[in-house]
């Protein structure tokens, strides 16, 4: 799923309601619009948007009060990141990958459910504490470089060069200069670049 269709989705409050009410168990209209506090025909069209943007799939069920009814449930499961810093702007999207399902604890206690929840949270903080160090010295990296460009003689094209193939560092020069246009104005640039951080 790309991560503009993502932001469009989950930018409205009511659907990222509707999201959270159902990342806890399929769930029908008219329960949602009970839950959430908005009208069920407000709650039906955000489903729909929903589901034609593929985060949620329906279904129809046999209900014992009444006519067969749609249940909904979320259809994927994703982690967003989005990284603006000096010198660096990211936008990811981490699609979930088949893991481990129908784990077994080795108790069912919930005292003890919850401090192994707890124990995962906290290695969650620490690798999310690692990521932003890891983050700062990249930042700290770039910056350093983009301050090269500072003085006269460096134009945009410059600094847009540097951004570029800086924020790729794996794709190859030749293909960062063919992404970017005024492709001779570019390899003469990269030149210049390359005395400039030779001084």
């Amino acid at each position: 799923m790309d991560i503009d269709t993502i932001l469009n989705m989950v930018s409205n409050p009511t659907r990222r309601r509707i999201l959270e009410s159902l990342t806890r168990g399929p769930s029908y209209p008219l329960q949602l619009s009970r839950e959430i506090g908005v009208s069920q025909q407000a709650i039906m069209k955000n489903l729909d948007l929903l589901e034609r943007n593929g985060m949620v799939i329906s279904h129809q069920v046999s209900s014992t009060i009444g006519p067969m009814r749609a249940v909904y449930e979320p259809t994927t499961e994703f982690t967003v990141v989005i990284d603006m810093r000096r010198s660096m702007f990211s936008a990811d999207v981490t699609e979930e990958t088949e893991g481990e399902d129908n784990i077994v604890p080795a108790t069912e206690t919930i005292e003890d459910l919850r401090s192994d929840i707890a124990r995962i949270d906290e290695e969650i903080e620490e690798l999310e504490r690692q990521r932003s160090a890891l983050i700062r010295r990249r930042q700290n990296l770039i910056s350093w470089a983009m301050s090269q460009l500072d003085g006269e003689g460096f134009t945009n094209i410059h600094r847009d060069l540097m951004y570029q193939m800086l924020n790729n560092p794996n794709v190859p020069e030749m293909d960062v200069i063919g992404m970017m246009s005024q492709r001779k104005d570019i390899e003469k640039s990269l030149h210049e670049i390359a005395v400039a951080m030779r001084r």
